[in-house]
């Protein structure tokens, strides 16, 4: 058992070496033709699936923490891949906390975060096809809650496992009512000693980044569903969501 472990570890490397070597060395995306497009797309997808895996694999464990606003982070991620998915056919209709004083700081981490809700948004669009996606937040006294409407199909295992290690990491709470599943971020009176502030990126930010996750989970695994030749609609990142559709 030992000595798989120790196998699968050796290949997980290897592939992120690869990986790394590949982003280092492409041409952006202005510059890439279609078929390096479908590589590229190709790449991110190897990376998101990377980066779901070894999320699950350490389930249970305590991981680093960062002291930040959820809420923020959460918005600019749905807003994010609300662009995204506009351009690739998908209608993701987002309930921000807009008139509700945004929530304070709490433990957060960042990766887990963000990975879990573009997999949760993957997973949605996959499975209402022409269908509206919709997501509310909610801030509570107890924390911040993220509702989403459920397809028929409810979603992958994989996604669930990452929502409720996500809602564990962040002291929350997971809920199945109906169509509807909430999960939520609870809160944490004060950081503990050495924990760092967290900069909460910008929407534009996650877009400009290629390697961000709504990027490497969302766009890479949702692209791929829309079109024959799904690399021809990669926008350049940064670009604007008239650019994308």
């Amino acid at each position: 058992m030992e000595h798989k472990q120790t196998g699968e570890n050796t290949t997980e490397g290897a592939l992120r070496q690869r990986l790394a070597a590949y982003f280092l060395s492409a041409p952006s995306l202005k510059e890439q033709t279609a078929p390096q497009r479908r590589e590229y797309l190709e790449r991110l997808r190897q990376l998101g699936e990377l980066e779901q895996q070894e999320l699950l694999e350490h389930a249970g464990a305590a991981r680093p923490m960062v002291w930040a606003n959820p809420t923020p982070l959460i918005q600019a991620v749905c807003g994010a891949v609300q662009r995204l998915a506009a351009g690739l056919g998908h209608s993701l209709c987002i309930f921000p906390a807009a008139g509700i004083l945004l929530g304070s700081e709490t433990l957060v981490h960042p990766r887990m975060l963000t990975v879990t809700l573009c997999a949760l948004l993957t997973d949605l669009c996959r499975q209402t096809q022409g269908q509206t996606v919709w997501v509310r937040l909610q801030e509570m006294r107890y924390g911040l809650a993220v509702a989403v409407s459920l397809p028929d199909g409810g979603l992958s295992p994989r996604t669930a496992a990452l929502i409720a290690e996500c809602t564990r990491l962040h002291g929350g709470s997971l809920v199945h009512s109906d169509n509807t599943l909430i999960f939520s971020c609870g809160q944490a009176e004060k950081p503990d000693a050495g924990v760092r502030l967290y900069a909460v990126p910008t929407e534009q930010e996650l877009l400009d980044d290629s390697l961000s996750p709504v990027w490497s989970v969302f766009y890479s695994s949702s692209g791929s569903t829309v079109s024959k030749s799904p690399a021809s609609t990669i926008p350049s990142c940064g670009e604007d969501s008239s650019a994308l559709r």
